[in-house]
Order: structure tokens, then C-alpha cells, then sequence
């Protein structure tokens, strides 16, 4: 994907969920809402290029920026090492780690600086920050409910010995003299 941040220029995106059906039907006509990973900016974008087609791109992410792989720490697939064989280039999406062959060129050099200039890897740590303090919301607010509902049980657990021990000593509990004398 050759696109671009609007706000920051990054390149470091990924096809957001439709929000409404004219989103849904706009994916008929290749536009997609795309969201940064960097500056979390939402934005709808054509995502058909005609001359991104003679270049190699990442079959999961479609990036184009693409390093080589070796094969010393990777057992390709049977169809990935087929068309090794036959002559394709061996491309490796360093975004999403897939190793893939391809018989078009790349169109770019995935290089680390730029990665570490895009602050890639901020945006990931500030999600997982974001993930894991959301989380932690979620089980205070489950312990919160659960000591709630354990006071609840202790209260009602309370007014249930009171009932006993008013019968116990021959007294009619409140509730009872309430029915009693609704009863004509």
C-alpha cells in the first residue's frame, strides 16, 4: 500500500472496520478507511492503484517497502519454495514478518531507520500501554461488583438471622405484622 498519512505522512496504517453501510459499499469501489497506527488519524482512501500492480507487495498488509530473506532461519512453505525455485524473488514484509516469494520486484527497501524514524514501535508500546490500562479498569470494576454483590449477600444473610431470632424469642418480625394486618 502505497498510501500516506494525511496528518503525519506515515506509512505505518491498517484497513479500519466500516462504520456505516455507505463505508461497506464504498469497498466495492476500492475505498477503504484506513487508520494510522502513529497518530491514530482515520481517513477513507482509494486503495486501487493500477501502477502499484507491476511491483511486489506483502500478500497480508500490503506494503510495498520489502526486505529479502535468506531461507537460514525460515522453512518456506512447498508453494513459497516452488517458485523460489523457479526464479522468484524471496521478499520478507518486516511489518508483519511474512516471508513470501514473488516473481515482481520490490518497489522500495524496507530499512530499519526509517522504521525507528516513523516511531513505529512507540505506537505499538503507547497501544499496549492503552490495552493494558483498559484492562486494568475492567478488573477494578469487576472486583468493585463483586464486593458489592458479596454485601449484598452478607446484608441479606444479616436480616435472615434477625427473622430467625425474632421468631426464636416469639416476636413477630416487622414484615410479618405488616401481612398480618393487611389480612382483614
Amino acid at each position: 500500500m502505497s498510501l500516506q498519512c494525511p496528518k503525519c505522512g506515515s506509512r505505518f496504517l491498517r484497513e479500519s472496520q466500516p462504520r456505516d453501510n455507505a463505508e461497506k459499499l464504498a469497498k466495492w469501489r476500492f475505498v477503504s478507511p484506513i487508520r494510522c497506527l502513529d497518530c491514530k488519524t482515520r481517513f477513507t482512501a482509494n486503495t486501487l492503484d493500477l501502477s502499484d500492480f507491476r511491483w511486489a507487495h506483502c500478500p497480508q498488509c500490503d506494503r510495498m517497502d520489502l526486505n529479502q530473506w535468506t531461507g537460514k532461519n525460515y522453512d518456506p512453505t512447498f508453494w513459497t519454495s516452488v517458485k523460489a525455485a523457479l526464479g522468484a524473488n524471496r521478499w520478507r514484509c518486516e511489518y508483519c514478518r511474512l516471508n513470501f516469494a514473488s516473481f515482481r520486484k520490490r518497489k522500495e527497501v524496507f530499512t530499519f531507520k526509517r522504521w525507528s524514524n516513523l516511531k513505529s514501535g512507540d505506537a505499538v508500546a503507547q497501544g499496549r500501554a492503552r490495552l493494558a490500562e483498559a484492562e486494568a479498569k475492567a478488573d477494578e470494576e469487576r472486583e468493585l461488583a463483586a464486593a458489592a454483590a458479596l454485601a449484598a449477600a452478607h446484608a441479606e444473610y444479616i436480616a435472615e438471622l434477625a427473622r430467625a431470632d425474632a421468631e426464636k424469642r416469639g416476636e413477630v418480625p416487622p414484615d410479618a405484622a405488616d401481612k398480618t394486618i393487611a389480612k382483614p
